[in-house]
């Protein structure tokens, strides 16, 4: 009985290091990352699903079953043997009315809200928040007759190339100690007056690590 019992408790204590070490490696930290994916959208040239490379960097701030999530990321619409992105303006003075648009890069900047039920070793998550899209070198194709007719093309591209979006995301994440491998989904609604008249569909995967506490621990002595 004696072996049984020091053998129950060393396995205890094997199994609750990890545990421990997830748990206040997850709660309350302040994870720094980096992440990469693919954009799938529309625009009213296109014939069917584009796609653009994405890839950024993001923090998340980490409470007990919950999560707030700050990113940045590059678009890259060029992408290798496809050309550039494109779409198109109301521009009277072409004679059908409508422009090409033709643009490389852009990019995203979001905000959002996670909840995290669960802390374990594989955590999924689920929330949502809002993300500003911008194509920020959008060029007018074709021929104008005057300088301000060019003018005005730029004026009207300049109108189109930003756009907020709320955000609706799904993920799942590994944890190793302070590390962590993610993967996620997003979906931003269809939107008007933007160059992406689509539903913009996001697929990404990224690591973060937890570097700094989100809050002083306050002990006290007696």
């Amino acid at each position: 009985m004696y072996k049984l019992l020091t053998g129950l408790a060393l396995c205890t204590g094997v199994l609750a290091t990890p545990l421990a070490a997830q748990g206040d490696a997850w709660q309350h930290k302040w994870f720094w990352g980096v992440q990469g994916g693919i954009i799938a959208y529309q625009s009213p040239t296109s014939t069917g699903w584009e796609t653009a490379l994405t890839v950024g960097g993001h923090w998340l701030i980490t409470g007990g079953r919950s999560a707030l999530y700050f990113a940045y990321d590059h678009v890259l619409f060029d992408e290798p043997n496809r050309g550039p992105g494109s779409s198109a303006i109301l521009d009277n003075s072409t004679t059908t009315g409508i422009r090409d648009v033709e643009f490389t890069r852009g990019r995203r900047v979001q905000a959002h809200v996670y909840v995290v039920p669960l802390d374990n070793f594989i955590q999924p998550y689920l929330g949502g928040g809002f993300s500003i899209h911008q194509v920020t070198d959008g060029l007018p194709l074709g021929t104008f007759n005057t300088l301000s007719e060019a003018e005005g093309a730029l004026r009207t591209i300049d109108e189109v190339s930003t756009k907020a979006y709320p955000v609706f995301t799904g993920g799942l994440q590994l944890r190793f100690s302070r590390l962590a491998a993610f993967g996620h989904y997003q979906y931003m609604p269809q939107g008007r007056n933007f160059l992406l008249t689509s539903a913009q569909h996001v697929f990404a995967a990224g690591l973060r690590y937890a570097l700094t506490n989100s809050r002083e621990e306050v002990t006290t002595r007696r």
